[in-house]
């Protein structure tokens, strides 16, 4: 778990899909026909092509999407990857898309912490949201952080003093684990994918998440807020 929080910005790296036949025709040409979300890699089909799990906003029913690709390398079952498609057939009930994938990238994913100091104790360095959003159990964000070239810890928190309650609060603990100034560059995307399921299983539920962190775009604390049914 560990060596999961030391993160670098490669994370970003794109992985091209290996395909065993071409796509169909120009599905997918053109940027009016493609879509990009996070989904979750859950395998293979009996012919060996690549399936995907898209959960979709806050608690509807999820879709499987189906490939005509090979495995990706480098990527694990249940894997949390930005995945750019085009669909080409959907199911009269939804619960299944058949896909033209063309390329993915790994992001980085992980389960809610919780603190075992005081939260006044983690490092909290700004970053900008561009946005955040819940599909089924995940809180996932995207935004920008600067770029160094070097590990960073970035992971959700949630504070303890708080679970069991309606509304806990959260916290993106963000440590350039005392990088120095001078290797700080540039602003660059990120996404990251976190796993709150352990919330709805509580036995005591909660029914909103407030998740504050250190907005670079305001001088005022910064939070955003997400319903858990």
């Amino acid at each position: 778990m560990k060596n999961q929080l030391h993160i670098l910005l490669t994370i970003f790296c794109l992985v091209l899909t290996a395909c065993n036949r071409n796509h169909d025709g120009l599905l997918g040409s053109t940027a009016a026909t493609r879509l990009t979300d996070i989904v979750t890699f859950t395998g293979v089909d009996n012919d060996n092509h690549a399936k995907f799990r898209l959960d979709m906003r806050d608690d509807e029913a999820p879709v499987m999407l189906f490939t005509t690709v090979k495995p990706p390398q480098q990527v694990k079952v249940n894997d949390r990857v930005l995945l750019y498609y085009a669909v080409s057939h959907k199911a009269p009930d939804n619960s299944y898309w058949n896909v033209n994938a063309m390329a993915l990238t790994r992001i980085f994913s992980d389960s809610i912490r919780v603190n075992s100091n005081p939260i006044g104790s983690y490092k909290m360095h700004q970053l900008k949201i561009k946005s955040a959003w819940r599909t089924g159990e995940f809180i996932n964000i995207y935004g920008q952080v600067e770029h160094t070239g070097k590990s960073r810890l970035l992971y959700m928190m949630l504070d303890r003093d708080t679970r069991g309650k309606e509304n806990v609060d959260a916290y993106l603990v963000h440590d350039l684990l005392d990088t120095p100034q001078d290797s700080i560059f540039y602003w660059r995307d990120f996404y990251l994918s976190v796993n709150v399921g352990a919330l709805k299983k509580d036995p005591d539920p909660c029914r909103y998440i407030t998740l504050h962190y250190n907005d670079a775009t305001s001088s005022a604390p910064a939070t955003r807020t997400f319903t858990i049914k």
